[in-house]
């Protein structure tokens, strides 16, 4: 009989031991959206400008001053010669990219300096969005080699050599 009641009474307190963990968690932590939308709204905004202004004092943009674009992060990773590439299971790869093609990258490893192709879709998501930058903005191969010639212009130029 004493078992019979000790383990519905063990499992009660499992429970509310449970409850309570969570809504003490819950109240001690305020949601990172709102947190952050506080730090924000609390928080001065101080721009520096190359007239020498104070940096407390806050100078408003002037209209004659260009408005730079964004950088984008994939073009300032491409810079870079070794990259650190991650697989789906958050394994880390350094290497140097020496060929990008559309579904894979040739790289040559850092470690050991082998070559090696790597499946894009291997990759985390971060990277084969890298991967995707990569491809689409690689500089254009020219076709600086002689133009294919058709059996007509081979016989031709034989002819009249």
């Amino acid at each position: 009989m004493n078992r019979l009641i000790s383990i519905p009474l063990l499992l009660a307190t499992c429970a509310l031991c449970f409850v309570a963990g969570y809504r003490l968690g819950k109240e001690s932590q305020p949601p990172a959206a709102v947190a952050s939308e506080t730090i924000v709204a609390e928080a001065p905004i101080q721009q520096l400008t190359d007239t020498g202004a104070l940096p407390h004092v806050t100078a408003e943009p002037s209209q004659e001053e260009p408005v730079s674009e964004p950088v984008n992060p994939l073009a300032l990773r491409a810079e870079e010669t070794v990259q650190t590439f991650f697989d789906k299971n958050e394994r880390p790869l350094v290497a140097e990219i020496l060929e990008v093609q559309a579904d894979s990258l040739q790289v040559r490893r850092q470690i050991d300096g082998a070559e090696l192709e790597l499946p894009v879709n291997m990759l985390s998501a971060e990277d084969q969005a890298f991967a995707a930058y990569l491809w689409k903005n690689q500089p254009k191969k020219s076709s600086s080699a002689a133009p294919i010639q058709s059996n007509e212009d081979m016989i031709w130029d034989e002819l009249f050599k």
